[in-house]
């Protein structure tokens, strides 16, 4: 397939420990007076941690929490803690996507980015492979802009760790037709680079977005 380049990956992880500083992680209960809202950032965020029920999805802050991170994001998870460095917010980790929530959104229409990285429900469990990384050429992919997912994209460099981003996926088959995807499409020509990890059995496993 033309528009993809075999990737030799170069993984390297920086060495951020401070032993100085106080670590605690706590359970995160919002305020009572807090109200659920709706948004693509709930679509995305609910979805993505509905693909495995032992997943956990990562949010980065910068010491305090957003209250729209609140409202759309948090309030959708049954199960979140908070990782504090010196009594400050640096982490926020979400696992159990509410079912109520998650009904709710599919019985709406889903951002089409969304529906391509998550809207098919996969209950197969996975059995790890061996993989292989590819760069997507973006001179073969048709550019496709969609300003309300740009909100989501935001999202996920202001809470990422570094600039690149991981997204795991679980019902993609590595086919030539996958480069005429919204999602595809889409992230090709937000970021920087992208790159899919694609296993032995021909699943595509991740999406890796080299953030601009």
């Amino acid at each position: 397939m033309e528009w993809l380049k075999p990737f030799e990956a170069n993984n390297q992880f920086e060495d951020n420990t401070n032993s100085l500083l106080d670590f605690k992680i706590r359970e995160c209960i919002p305020e009572s007076n807090i109200q659920k809202k709706y948004s693509l950032l709930t679509q995305f965020f609910l979805l993505l941690g509905s693909q495995d029920d032992k997943s956990v999805t990562s949010l980065f802050v910068d010491n305090r929490i957003d209250n729209q991170v609140i409202e759309e994001i948090i309030m959708h998870f049954d199960n979140t803690k908070i990782v504090l460095e010196n009594e400050l917010p640096s982490e926020i980790m979400l696992s159990k996507p509410n079912q109520e929530s998650l009904s709710l959104i599919r019985l709406n229409n889903l951002n089409p980015i969304i529906k391509n990285l998550y809207g098919t429900i996969n209950n197969t469990q996975y059995e790890w492979r061996p993989q292989k990384s590819y760069k997507i050429l973006s001179e073969f992919i048709e550019k496709y802009e969609d300003m309300e997912f740009d909100e989501v994209l935001d999202c996920l460099k202001n809470t990422s760790q570094g600039p690149i981003i991981s997204l795991a996926l679980s019902s993609w088959t590595f086919e030539d037709s996958l480069k005429d995807t919204f999602a595809i499409r889409y992230f090709t020509h937000k970021c920087k680079n992208v790159y899919l990890w694609i296993d032995d059995a021909n699943i595509v496993t991740t999406i890796q977005l080299e953030l601009n």
